[in-house]
C-alpha cells in the first residue's frame, strides 16, 4: 500500500487508483450553511473579509454547523442557503428543511444568528420557495485553494452538471473535507456526501435510477450520523431498500464490537407509516489507508483512514 504522494502526484487520482472505499468520511451535521461570498476564497474560508466574526458567533452553538462559501449567483442580492435535520417531519416532507436569507454584508452575522435560531422577521425574511415539490441541490466543492483537485475535477463537474442537470440548483462551494476523493459534493435534501463523482453518477442520483454497487461505493455516508462504521452501515439501506431509505427517520447504534468486527444495528421509521425496520450489519476492518493530501507529497501521512467490508447483513 502506497503511504505517501510523490511530488507531481494527484491525491485524487491516486485514490481513485487504489479503489479506496469512501464510506464514513462525511460530515456530521445538524445544521449546512452556505453563505454567498465571492471569490476567492482563503484557506481556512472563514478567514474570508466578508466572514469575519462568524467563527465566535458559532461557538454559541451547541448544534453541529458546517458553515460552506458559495459562489454567488448574484453580486447585488447575497444569500444564506440552510438546511437543517430536523428530528421529526410530516409526512411528505424531507429530513432537512432548506431556507434561505438575503443579506447584507452588513447585517450577516445577524442574518446567521436568525437562521440558526429559526426566527422569522420583515427585516429578516425567509426567501419564498419554488412552487414545485421540493428544491433539490447538488453543491460541489470547487476549492482550489484548499486542495489542487478540488480545484480542477470539482470545478470541471460544477461546468457539466450546470449545462446538463435542469432541474436542480448547482453550486460552487468550499471544502467538505475528503479532498482526497475529489469531486466531492453533497446532495440535497437528502443529505448524503459523494466521492469521485461523474455525470453518471448525478444522472443515477437526480433521476433515482436503481442502486447499484459501484455508486454505494461512492457514498461517502449521510450527515445525520457520525463518522466511520455506523455511515457506512446506514447506507447499506440504499442496497436494501433503494432510494425510498432517504425518507425514513434513521438512527444507528454499535451493539458489538471486537478486534476483528464491528456490529452496527439501523433502525428506520417511515413518516408516513410509523412503520419500523431494523437490520444489524457485520463490518470486518480490512486495512488502515492513507489520507492523502497534495500539500503534503513527499511527506509521510499523518492520518490514516480504516477500510471496511462488510461481512453480513441481517434483518
Amino acid at each position: 500500500m502506497l503511504t505517501n504522494l510523490e511530488i507531481g502526484q494527484r491525491c485524487s487520482e491516486v485514490t481513485r487508483e487504489l479503489e479506496l472505499d469512501s464510506g464514513g468520511t462525511a460530515l456530521r451535521a445538524d445544521f449546512f450553511l452556505a453563505i454567498d461570498a465571492p471569490l476567492p476564497w482563503p484557506k481556512p474560508v472563514l478567514n474570508h473579509e466578508l466572514l469575519t466574526g462568524v467563527t465566535e458567533l458559532l461557538d454559541n452553538y451547541s448544534s453541529s454547523v458546517r458553515l460552506l462559501a458559495s459562489v454567488p449567483e448574484n453580486n447585488d442580492q447575497l444569500t444564506v442557503t440552510a438546511y437543517e435535520l430536523k428530528q421529526s417531519v410530516q409526512p411528505g416532507k424531507s429530513l432537512l428543511e432548506r431556507t434561505q436569507w438575503i443579506f447584507q454584508p452588513s447585517n450577516l452575522l445577524e442574518t446567521l444568528e436568525n437562521a440558526l435560531d429559526g426566527k422569522r422577521s420583515e427585516d429578516f425574511r425567509n426567501k419564498p420557495q419554488e412552487q414545485v415539490e421540493e428544491v433539490r441541490e447538488l453543491w460541489i466543492c470547487t476549492q482550489g485553494s484548499h486542495d489542487v483537485c478540488c480545484g480542477s475535477e470539482g470545478t470541471s463537474l460544477y461546468l457539466e452538471a450546470e449545462a446538463n442537470l435542469q432541474e436542480v440548483k448547482v453550486r460552487r462551494v468550499s471544502h467538505l473535507g475528503g479532498h482526497r476523493f475529489a469531486p466531492t459534493a453533497v446532495t440535497f435534501p437528502d443529505g448524503r456526501m459523494w466521492s469521485h463523482l461523474n455525470m453518471e453518477n448525478l444522472y443515477q442520483i437526480f433521476n433515482q435510477t436503481p442502486v447499484d454497487e459501484k455508486l454505494i461505493k461512492k457514498n461517502r455516508g449521510w450527515c445525520g450520523l457520525k463518522k466511520g462504521p455506523e455511515q457506512i452501515a446506514e447506507r447499506e439501506g440504499l442496497n436494501l431498500y433503494g432510494w425510498n431509505w432517504d425518507k425514513y427517520q434513521r438512527k444507528t447504534v454499535v451493539v458489538s464490537e471486537n478486534d476483528s468486527e464491528i456490529k452496527v444495528l439501523v433502525t428506520g421509521v417511515c413518516p408516513e407509516s410509523q412503520c419500523e425496520i431494523k437490520f444489524d450489519i457485520v463490518l470486518a476492518e480490512i486495512e488502515k489507508t492513507p489520507v492523502l493530501s497534495c500539500d503534503q507529497a513527499g511527506n509521510p501521512p499523518d492520518k490514516w483512514q480504516s477500510q471496511y467490508e462488510v461481512k453480513a447483513v441481517n434483518g
